[in-house]
């Protein structure tokens, strides 16, 4: 059965490695792990099989501040996409934020990543911007979406 779970930095092991599976060029260093892990705004979502990780969800929470959730990462096992589960990672992330008070969700994806602009667009996010030369590894554009409940 396949559920979806807070996890933390006990298992940083588990979400480095799913991380670089996900994003074998660009996947985030050991110490930015940590430092987001052990953040009181930072919520990390994952998507279980069974006790594995199959898909994340990481967001940052800037209540009180600039008052909108960023979505930091979202990623599907390679052998699990296409079958809808990042959308229902965005739809969880929305739920659970509105409960407190949250109306407002930003985040980007690679010019080249068609599939996740799809599930930006599909779950209610507008394209906000386009900034050059946002991403390395390799060099590239960041779509920026934006949705306001």
């Amino acid at each position: 059965m396949i559920e979806i779970k807070k996890l933390a930095t006990e298992q940083k092991d588990e979400i480095m490695a799913f991380d670089k599976l996900c994003f074998p060029a660009d996947f985030w260093k050991r110490e930015d792990w940590e430092d987001l892990l052990s953040d009181d705004r930072a919520v990390y979502y994952a998507l279980l099989d069974e006790d594995k990780i199959i898909g994340d969800v990481f967001i940052y929470n800037w209540k009180g501040e600039k008052d909108y959730i960023k979505i930091m990462n979202i990623a599907i096992h390679p052998k699990h996409r296409g079958k809808g589960l990042a959308h229902r990672l965005l739809y969880h992330v929305t739920s659970e934020m509105e409960k407190i008070g949250m109306q407002k969700f930003c985040g980007e994806t690679r010019a080249s990543n068609k599939a996740m602009q799809k599930v930006f667009e599909d779950c209610g996010y507008f394209l906000n911007k386009i900034e050059e030369n946002y991403y390395d590894n390799p060099r590239e554009s960041a779509y920026k979406y934006v949705l306001q409940k």
